[in-house]
C-alpha cells in the first residue's frame, strides 16, 4: 500500500510539472485513519512542486494541527468536503489558467466536447479564500454529486475517492476548457 503522505506530495509535484496550477497557488488533501486528513501547508515561500512529504500538515478530526506546518489557508473547505462526502478520498483546489478564466466568467465548459467525459460540473460566487461560507459553497456542491466545483475569481476543486481519478479530473477539466473556448472561437470565425 502507497503512504498517503508520498503519494500526495507526488500528486502535487505532478500538478505543478503540468501546469495545472501557478506557483503557491492550491492546495491537496487526503483522507488518514481514524478522521484525519494531510493536507498541503500554507505556503509563502514554497510551489506545490517544491513540496516534500515533511513539509505536509496532519490535521485532526476536529481541525487540530497534529503533525507539521501551519495548514492550507484552504484547510476549512477541504474539512467540510471531507465531512460532507466520505467516499471522498482525495480534494485537489488547483489554479489552472483556462480554469480561472471561466470561473471569473461565471461559465462552465462544455463537457459534451470531450468524449466519455466523467465531469459533473457546478459553480459557485465568490467567496472570499479560506472562509467558513466558501468551505460551505463547495461542500454544498460536493454533497449534490458535483466531481468539479468552479469557484468564482479562483480557480477549481475536484474531488475523487482515488488519486489518479482526481488529478485526470483536474486535466480533464482544463482540456474541456480549451476545447469549448477553441470552439467558441471557431463558431466566431465561421459567423463573421
Amino acid at each position: 500500500m502507497t503512504d498517503p503522505k508520498a503519494q500526495l506530495i507526488s500528486l502535487v509535484k505532478k500538478i505543478g510539472a503540468k501546469g495545472l496550477t501557478i506557483s503557491t497557488g492550491g492546495n491537496a488533501s487526503t483522507r488518514l485513519p481514524g478522521g484525519r486528513i494531510v493536507i498541503t501547508p500554507n505556503k509563502h515561500h514554497k510551489s506545490m512542486s517544491d513540496l516534500e512529504v515533511g513539509d505536509l500538515s496532519v490535521i485532526g478530526p476536529n481541525g487540530e494541527l497534529i503533525e507539521g506546518p501551519k495548514p492550507s489557508v484552504e484547510l476549512p473547505m477541504h474539512l467540510a468536503i471531507h465531512s460532507v462526502a466520505p467516499s471522498i478520498s482525495w480534494v485537489l483546489h488547483a489554479h489552472t489558467p483556462l480554469a480561472i478564466a471561466y470561473a471569473s466568467e461565471k461559465m462552465l465548459p462544455e463537457t459534451s466536447v470531450i468524449e466519455m467525459s466523467s465531469l459533473r460540473l457546478s459553480q459557485i460566487g465568490r467567496e472570499e479564500p479560506g472562509t467558513e461560507a466558501l468551505a460551505r459553497a463547495v461542500a454544498s456542491e460536493v454533497g449534490k454529486g458535483s466531481n468539479g466545483v468552479f469557484m468564482e475569481s479562483h480557480g477549481v476543486v475536484v474531488v475523487s475517492s482515488d488519486a489518479n481519478d482526481a488529478y485526470l479530473l483536474l486535466q480533464e477539466i482544463e482540456n474541456a476548457c480549451k476545447a469549448d473556448l477553441a470552439r467558441k472561437l471557431l463558431r466566431s470565425l465561421r459567423i463573421q
